[in-house]
């Protein structure tokens, strides 16, 4: 069986790196120590030590079908399942009893556009809140994204689109037959530490101020496949600072989890999975 992993950086496994190589956290190196990550001593401790290999090695999946990627949007996420399916057939009528689906649904506010010049591999231009404080070849991309978040992005319009993404990637799957399971990684608070955000907060402002119809969109979403739905707080960020007894420095290095809150996490998974027998 394939395991499918779709995420962000959280899934594609930011910050893993060797302790003996890396004794310095690399996001507090110059440029994000993003040449160091690279490195295939750190890569093989990454794929080694993230959630998703760990759920590899416990269900013994044949392979990783690798759509993480740092930075990502949920529509971005929806876009390379729909593709990969699409791509191989699966939604040609071929089986897809061999698939297995993991998706870590990332920060609502974030976005891609179509852009006229390749981007990182295609042509879709990614953006969040980051990118205002970057420097773009192009400058009128600046100016844009400047302008996006100044006066068009807005809670009621991105957790809209974010539960329009799951619902949908949610049909799809179920549509074909194909298992499942998925959750938040976090709620991204601008400006602020990973050690600062506040679940509960982001969804008290935001999933309180959606139209009763898209609240009902919602509601309507698997509250079993989607791990901690229901949970007032309901995102991994979270769930790992409850496992740890509030100790954030146990489980997560400069924005993301550590090796430590990885093997967490998928222990979690692990035991979620089996016992609402998903798998």
């Amino acid at each position: 069986m394939k395991l499918i992993a779709i995420g962000d950086s959280w899934a594609w496994g930011a910050e893993l790196v060797d302790p003996i190589e890396e004794p310095v956290p690399i996001m507090n190196l110059p440029e994000g120590g993003h040449d160091r990550q690279l490195k295939p001593i750190n890569m093989e401790y990454r794929e080694k030590h993230r959630y998703i290999g760990l759920l590899r090695d416990h269900f013994n999946f044949s392979e990783i079908v690798d759509l993480t990627s740092p930075g990502i949007s949920n529509d971005t996420m929806y876009r390379f399942l729909l593709d990969y399916l699409l791509e191989h057939d699966y939604l040609a009528g071929r089986d897809t009893s061999d698939l297995f689906v993991s998706i870590g649904w990332t920060s609502p506010e974030r976005r891609e556009f179509f852009y006229e010049k390749e981007w990182g591999g295609d042509n879709y231009a990614m953006f969040g809140p980051w990118s205002m404080d970057q420097k773009y070849d192009n400058p009128d991309l600046s100016t844009f994204f400047n302008l996006y978040y100044k006066y068009f992005n807005h809670e009621v319009e991105f957790m809209r689109r974010y539960i329009v993404t799951i619902y949908n990637t949610e049909m799809l799957l179920k549509k074909f037959n194909i298992k499942y399971v998925m959750h938040q990684a976090f709620y991204h608070h601008i400006h602020k530490l990973i050690r600062q955000w506040d679940d509960k907060q982001y969804r008290r402002n935001t999933l309180d101020k959606l139209a009763q119809a898209d609240k009902k969109m919602f509601d309507l979403i698997d509250s079993i496949k989607f791990v901690n739905k229901n949970d007032e707080f309901g995102t991994t960020h979270h769930t790992l600072i409850k496992l740890v007894d509030g100790d954030k420095d146990k489980v997560f290095e400069v924005w993301h989890p550590n090796a430590y809150g990885h093997k967490l996490w998928a222990e979690y998974l692990i035991k979620y999975i089996e016992d609402n027998k998903i798998l």
